[in-house]
């Protein structure tokens, strides 16, 4: 059955959410945005379900504020005044309105025009719209896919533009959503819970240090990492890198190199600070990884005393 077919009586389709994806996107193609006004599942009787979809400006501005709500601003003569908050509104009682009804126990909904006119001039553009600039289930599907590669949001949003030329979205919407993807994947965790939650999701070892409830040190690998390591013990580098977080705390980066000298990374280490407590709780944690008769023989990095003063106590033999 198809999804849509015109009668005497308007128009028919197979499903409510045909019905919905059709009007929106004929108002869409018109500059104007199509909402839902009102939705009744139906009830006993003869009633049966049915939708009223209207123009965005339908109705009346009803502020929920009372009149003596104000904002303090400053003012050049003055020091503080209060005046009345500005607000403003798209409503203005635009009859445009459409009908869908449930027209038999099946799903089959007819479309009907309860008043084709506005009140109004349409717009010229659509650009910039939120309601409009929502991205669809595959849009956001495409979006996660592309956030988790690491594409910049400015080529997300190339993107979904060029797959559908229709697309009214902005940066400011590719923002938003990335940002409730990333709530909606906290699932209530803090940000130290999820970075947990994702090191053992993806098979890495952890270890760390707390203090109360903060973690202070926080050392993580890969099995992959501790296989090369045990073929290749023998050099060692090692360096902080800074400002690579929010917290500002110090990147402990260790790596190894191999008999073809190329690197590749042994472990990385958080710290809340460069002393030498820190250093040695880290190095620590890396002698555990090494096989007893293998120690590392070279050991390099730069003047750091507190990290060398850690090297000789722990590796006293690099």
């Amino acid at each position: 059955m198809p999804s849509k077919r015109c009668t005497v009586f308007g128009w028919i389709f197979n499903g409510r959410d045909a019905l919905l994806r059709w009007a929106r996107a004929q108002g869409k193609m018109n500059n104007i945005v199509i909402v839902m006004k009102r939705s009744d599942y139906g009830g006993k009787g003869k009633r049966r379900p049915r939708v009223i979809l209207a123009c965005e400006r339908n109705g009346n501005y009803k502020s929920c504020k009372s009149s003596e709500t104000t904002d303090i601003r400053s003012d050049a003569n003055s020091d503080m005044k209060k005046c009345a908050r500005d607000t403003s509104t798209k409503k203005c009682g635009c009859p445009f309105l459409l009908k869908g009804v449930n027209i038999s126990d099946g799903d089959d909904w007819k479309l009907e025009v309860v008043c084709g006119v506005h009140n109004h001039l349409i717009s010229e553009y659509l650009q910039g719209h939120s309601f409009v600039g929502r991205l669809s289930e595959e849009e956001n599907a495409l979006l996660v896919d592309m956030s988790k590669s690491l594409v910049k949001p400015k080529d997300i949003l190339v993107t979904i533009k060029d797959r559908d030329a229709m697309n009214v979205s902005t940066m400011k919407t590719i923002y938003n959503a990335k940002i409730r993807n990333i709530t909606k994947e906290f699932a209530g965790r803090t940000q130290m819970q999820q970075l947990l939650t994702k090191l053992s999701k993806h098979n890495y070892i952890e270890w760390h240090k707390t203090s109360g409830d903060i973690v202070t040190n926080l050392f993580w690998t890969h099995l992959i990492n501790i296989d090369i390591l045990h073929a290749f013990p023998h050099v060692l580098i090692m360096d902080c890198t800074y400002k690579t977080n929010r917290n500002r705390f110090p990147l402990l980066q260790i790596v190894g190199v191999t008999s073809t000298n190329m690197t590749f990374s042994v472990a990385y280490v958080y710290m809340n600070a460069e002393k030498e407590d820190n250093y040695t709780w880290a190095l620590t944690v890396l002698r555990s990884l090494f096989d007893d008769n293998c120690p590392p023989g070279v050991i390099v990095t730069d003047r750091e005393l507190a990290l060398m003063n850690s090297i000789m106590s722990i590796f006293p033999k690099a």
